[in-house]
């Protein structure tokens, strides 16, 4: 079939050079991107390429294979053109460039990973981003602009939040807790430092990293070599703020740096202040929602309320001039991180998302796998936790424009979902109570993480029940009512487990404190073990202790698992296992030894990626049904946008 009969306005001599493209002898095909560029740069009507490409590629599932292998070539032309045209216009060192504008996809059988932004390379080049395949691993990929295949990087499993090198040839990011960098032309990746909980990095010229390993730590710095990471800023911000710090980068210097510090009040804005790497010292520049980067000639990029807008900025007086005026639409935001997605390059190339990846949609299965029904409207959500009767959900959802996080209740029998908190906060990570009367959250509103408790028929106000300036995450309450065990973030031991008395005077006691990260911790039915997930072996497993804390320590999983779950009768266990399948394991908690058999996987799951925040899945009393958080396919497959030359708009 001729490519007419599928598209009537596509011209004669643009088919030829596709099918030139499509021939199945290697040596007759062009040789080059350039070859292709310079093919289409003779057709009449190149400028209009740009705006045809984003439909054609959006196009994935043609009705019939000779179709699909047509428009796979009609796509590789269509995206490729501009941006080779543009590239040979960079490398001409042209002045007067149009603007050219494209979509990338992530490779056919992978989905882009939600809440990570896409990064353009400081030149402009090669374009980064963390995908997961169908058996749930999550990689870093790069793709250069003039390339219609990305390659994954090896060892960079469980990547998240990248960041580029000054030259364009490395990456930073954080996995497993700990701060690594990467080639992107190959090899292993090499270890600098401990971050349990990274939240962001930056590289200058001078071979310094700056990061955050975890909230509320100060920023650190460390030579990109390999060396001793050593803090810095670390005094008290302006009187209003605290201290956690997010998402550095580099201003042109290389000295002085952007990163986004915490408002203590009730709302989700932040401070974006400057920095440097001489001084202690810190100047607020703008109030906003997200993190921010520095745009040469001399703008501020950062998103507002789903857009994303643009500010002018004077890098050597360090000030903001004239007001922020919007360029892109629909832009994507990560609520946990704070991180819009979006990027620039030294030389006129902006990426963004929409962040549609994040859409997931509450799902039931049995225990073969086999999908009863879903509840619910898809949405940025997770953090599932079945009430004690399994006839309610509390579970968190984000509010795609401002990046607020509040707690949801649904009715599960009917379907119907309400908020159940209202701030323009962050809460997050519900747990109920034991006769399901009231739940306890986590919530940003008055500082780092702070438990806050509230009846769960929404009457009342919340209540403070554990507040101080040491982030914490509340895990599981247990079944007599006497305890909450909870997550605590210390800048020196990573993630502990500490336990919360309900009664006396309520004075926490550390329940298990070592080097490694101990999260998920789920008291058994019974009162006498805890389960949790740690990576004290390299890898998270999931381990089971006695509780109170005595002698003796169990591992339940085999190569790789997390989020344990107990059936409510205390003889199975539950977990995701590190390549998304849902295992059970037959164990026995009566005796004065804890006693666990094989572990057996039941289904593979369609949730998130291993080791990052949010609860996946929830079970039922008798242990037969799951609530899956599924991953929406089609949200992850959610192009993105590529700008070349986008400051020739303003000139307009």
């Amino acid at each position: 079939r001729e490519f007419s009969a599928t598209n009537r306005n596509l011209a004669p001599a643009l088919e030829r050079v596709v099918w030139h493209c499509l021939e199945k002898s290697p040596e007759r095909r062009f040789q080059s991107a350039n070859d292709v560029a310079f093919a289409l740069e003779n057709l009449s009507g190149i400028s209009s390429l740009g705006s045809t490409a984003t439909g054609v590629i959006a196009a994935r599932q043609p009705s019939k294979n000779r179709e699909r292998l047509i428009w796979i070539g009609v796509t590789a032309l269509l995206s490729l053109a501009p941006l080779s045209l543009a590239m040979l216009y960079l490398r001409a060192g042209a002045t007067d460039l149009r603007v050219h504008r494209l979509s990338i996809l992530p490779p056919e059988t992978t989905f882009l990973m939600a809440g990570q932004a896409p990064l353009i390379s400081s030149d402009g080049k090669v374009l980064a981003f963390v995908a997961m395949d169908a058996s749930g691993k999550s990689l870093l990929y790069v793709r250069p602009l003039d390339s219609l295949v990305p390659q994954p990087l090896a060892g960079t499993d469980g990547a998240i939040l990248p960041f580029w090198s000054p030259d364009s040839r490395s990456l930073g990011f954080f996995a497993g807790g700990k701060l690594k960098t990467i080639g992107i032309s190959g090899g292993r990746p090499t270890t600098l430092a401990n971050a349990p909980n990274g939240r962001g990095g930056a590289w200058n010229r001078e071979g310094v990293i700056i990061f955050c390993p975890t909230p509320p730590a100060p920023l650190y710095r460390i030579p990109a070599s390999g060396g001793e990471a050593t803090p810095i800023n670390t005094v008290d911000l302006a009187q209003g703020s605290f201290g956690p710090r997010w998402l550095p980068t580099f201003l042109p210097d290389g000295r002085h740096y952007l990163y986004l510090a915490a408002i203590r009040n009730l709302n989700v804005q932040r401070e974006l202040r400057v920095g440097s790497l001489d001084s202690d010292d810190s100047k607020l520049l703008l109030s906003v929602y997200s993190n921010a980067v520095y745009a040469p000639p001399g703008y501020l990029i950062f998103r507002r309320e789903a857009t994303l807008m643009a500010q002018r900025f004077d890098a050597d007086k360090l000030a903001v001039a004239g007001d922020p005026f919007p360029i892109a639409e629909d832009v994507g935001f990560d609520a946990t991180s704070f991180q819009g997605f979006f990027s620039v390059s030294d030389n006129g190339v902006l990426v963004y998302h929409s962040g549609a990846a994040g859409k997931t949609q509450f799902t039931w299965v049995d225990r073969t796998g086999k999908e009863l029904g879903i509840v619910g409207e898809a949405a940025d959500q997770g953090d599932l936790q079945l009430s004690p009767e399994s006839a309610r959900l509390a579970f968190r959802r984000v509010e795609s424009r401002t990046g607020a996080i509040n707690i949801w209740l649904m009715d599960l029998a009917r379907g119907t979902a309400s908020p159940f908190t209202f701030e323009q906060t962050i809460d997050f990570a519900p747990i109920w109570s034991p006769d399901g009367n009231r739940i306890v959250f986590a919530s940003l509103r008055d500082g780092p993480p702070n438990l806050l408790q509230k009846v769960s028929n929404s009457a009342g106000n919340e209540e403070p029940l554990l507040k101080n300036f040491i982030p914490k995450i509340p895990f599981d309450w247990s079944r007599d009512g006497r305890f909450i065990i909870y997550g605590v973030i210390d800048p020196k031991t990573s993630w502990d487990l500490w336990v919360l008395p309900l009664d006396g005077d309520r004075t926490p006691i550390p329940f298990l404190q070592t080097d490694a990260d101990e999260r998920q911790a789920q008291f058994s039915p019974n009162g006498k073990w805890v389960a949790y997930a740690s990576i004290e072996s390299g890898r998270t497993e999931v381990y089971v202790r006695p509780f109170p804390a005595a002698a003796g320590k169990w591992q339940v999983s085999t190569g790789g698992g997390e989020q344990p779950r107990w059936r409510r009768d205390g003889r199975e266990l539950f977990y995701l296992s590190a390549d998304h399948k849902l295992i059970a394991v037959e164990v026995n908690t009566e005796g004065p030894t804890f006693e666990h058999h094989t572990p057996n996987a039941l289904f593979v799951t369609r949730v998130g990626g291993i080791d990052t925040p949010g609860d996946y899945y929830a079970v039922t009393a008798d242990g037969q049904r799951f609530l899956l958080n599924n991953l929406v396919e089609e949200a992850g497959h959610t192009p993105i946008t590529v700008v070349v030359n986008w400051t020739a708009d303003l000139k307009r």
